[in-house]
């Protein structure tokens, strides 16, 4: 009994300390839960005052923003905030018997608050007249929906902006709408002002709306600049556009500038009910820059990007010392800028060779380039590399400058580049002769040529040697000790391709690698080279030059025309006879 007793209690006592904890656990629960609560409500007693604070200020900005809207006539319409200014047309157009156009440089950076009226000048080259007059012919009179195409740099904005800027705008209303990662900028000229505002993506239907609102039945050309295919915020706009144009086809018209080397699958019946016409821009020449800057003021703007702001020791060329002229700077930059006038005239030496290295090293070969993958067919740093060239009625994909020609075919195997020649060169001379020159100078560098000879010569082996690059312009001070191959950096060389020279036979030979029936002779070029090679005249060195073409054109090649006779007749060389002694030779590119 006693025994069950003391049980009973010990069973009573662990159910009082049993509830004593339940106790103290449900008041630690409540004490809890009550400062959970408090915390909560401190919480939110603090969002609510920094709700309130940022209500506060967002009001207090929109007050100030619509008190300086106001002060801006019509600056506000249906929620797109524009900032105004005066279009300054007058300050723009043709000059110098339409061979440049004056350009106001804000349409450009498109800042409205950019009041320096600051003038560029346009070089109206022959690119820049054709598709002027197809955005006025096709695009304007006939109503055809205008795609603009061409590798990066070949002016196509620029050319359209300043086609819209000299419309009669009080005919015409212009809207240009440029595509940024972010956002859309857009201008607009009407009624003698201009007005820029930003639309971002996520409301660009509503934005373009409203913008293109308060304009119906009257003249007005949309552009979308910089449209790419496989962007979806891109194709947004352009069915916007598309949309906007079909409503009221009799005065609306839309025009296209893209890189996209193709707009992709096309649906001919698609085309055809839309009206829809392309148009591609080829890129600068040589001679186009030339003629550019012949222009005093344009000179001075594009100066700044022609000098060589480093040591260049990959082009044997050194900081400018200031005293070339302003033909040899652009002859000279051209080597590296090639096609693209952005890399020419707007960006420094250091800065193309940054970026066309970088493209280069994000894996592109040379069949890439070849096949005119810019756009959206290909990562944006090839587009910095391929140009859009013209050879009599065709044109061809090709890399965008000498540079990047001989950089790519460094990297690309001598069976590669055999094959490329008769993949892509076929039919198209321009391809093949860019490869010819290119297998040539692989050939040099890593087994040396077997030549046939026309003539008595017959066949004669050429020893691999080292090739270098070489600037008539700034000549070389001390020849190399052994045989070298010496590849101009330039595209103006007057008819040579390749320079041997053989220091201790004291020999010297040009080579011009052609794939061309004919090809003229121009002696004057030759002995500026022999002149900047420090070769003594009188005869103690041998002058040859040997037009290496393709030997299944032996038979069939002429030299002509020949100009300068005479002037390489202190090298051994008689005047009136110099086509009986150049030399003719082919290879087998088979």
């Amino acid at each position: 009994v006693e025994q069950l007793r003391k049980k009973e209690q010990l069973r009573k006592k662990r159910e009082k300390l049993r509830k004593e904890k339940e106790e103290q656990l449900r008041k630690k629960v409540e004490q809890l839960r009550k400062k959970v609560e408090q915390l909560r409500k401190e919480k939110n007693e603090q969002l609510r005052k920094k709700e309130e604070e940022l209500r506060k200020k967002e009001e207090a900005q929109l007050r100030k923003e619509n008190l300086v809207l106001r002060q801006i006539p019509s600056s506000v319409e249906r929620g797109i905030a524009w900032e105004e200014s005066e279009a300054g047309l007058d300050r723009m157009g043709f000059c110098e018997q339409r061979k440049f156009f004056r350009l106001d440089s804000s349409y450009l950076s498109m800042d409205a608050s950019d009041v320096s009226n600051q003038e560029l000048f346009l070089y109206c080259r022959e690119a820049f007249t054709k598709q002027q007059s197809f955005l006025r012919e096709r695009v304007l009179e006939q109503g055809a929906l205008g795609w603009i195409q061409g590798p990066p740099g070949t002016g196509k904005t620029t050319t359209t902006l300043a086609f819209c800027l000299s419309l009669d705008m009080k005919e015409w209303m212009v809207t240009f709408l440029r595509l940024k990662p972010v956002h859309i900028y857009c201008m607009q000229v009407v009624n003698g002002r201009r007005r820029f505002c930003k639309i971002l993506y996520s409301s660009a239907a509503e934005g373009l709306r409203e913008a293109f609102a308060g304009r119906e039945g009257k003249k007005h050309v949309v552009v979308l600049d910089g449209f790419l295919r496989q962007q979806e915020t891109h194709q947004g706009v352009y069915r916007e556009c598309l949309v906007w144009r079909d409503a009221d086809q009799q005065h609306r018209r839309l025009a296209v500038v893209t890189s996209m080397s193709s707009r992709g699958k096309v649906y001919t019946e698609w085309d055809q009910e839309m009206k829809l016409e392309t148009h591609k821009v080829v890129s600068w020449t040589l001679d186009e820059y030339l003629q550019a800057v012949q222009h005093d003021e344009l000179y001075e703007q594009v100066k700044p990007f022609l000098e060589m702001d480093v040591e260049v020791e990959w082009m044997l060329i050194t900081t400018c010392d200031g005293q070339e002229t302003r033909e040899e700077r652009v002859v000279r930059k051209y080597y590296l800028a090639g096609g693209s006038c952005r890399f020419m005239f707007q960006r420094t030496v250091a800065n193309v060779k940054e970026a066309l290295d970088d493209a280069i090293e994000s894996g592109t070969n040379l069949e890439t380039v070849l096949q005119g993958n810019v756009g959206e067919f290909s990562p944006q740093a090839i587009n910095r590399l391929i140009a859009y060239v013209e050879f009599g009625s065709k044109r061809s994909w090709l890399p965008v400058s000498k540079y990047v020609a001989s950089t790519l075919a460094e990297r690309t195997a001598e069976s590669t580049l055999r094959q490329l020649a008769l993949s892509y060169g076929y039919g198209n001379p321009g391809v093949k002769g860019s490869l010819f020159e290119m297998l040539f100078f692989k050939k040099m560098e890593q087994t040396g040529l077997s030549v046939t000879y026309r003539g008595p010569r017959q066949t004669e082996s050429w020893d691999r040697c080292l090739v270098v690059n070489f600037s008539s312009l700034q000549g070389i001070k001390t020849l190399p000790a052994q045989n070298t191959c010496l590849r101009p950096i330039s595209a103006f060389q007057g008819g040579y391709d390749a320079v041997m020279v053989d220091k201790e036979k004291r020999k010297v030979m040009f080579v011009q690698a052609t794939i061309a029936q004919k090809h003229s002779f121009k002696l004057s070029f030759f002995l500026k080279a022999l002149k900047a090679l420090n070769i003594p005249e009188g005869g103690e060195w041998k002058v040859e030059v040997v037009f290496l073409i393709p030997v299944e054109e032996l038979a069939r090649f002429e030299i002509k025309p020949i100009e300068d006779s005479g002037a390489l007749k202190d090298y051994g060389w008689k005047r009136g006879e110099e086509a009986m002694q150049a030399e003719v030779a082919g290879i087998s590119i088979l």
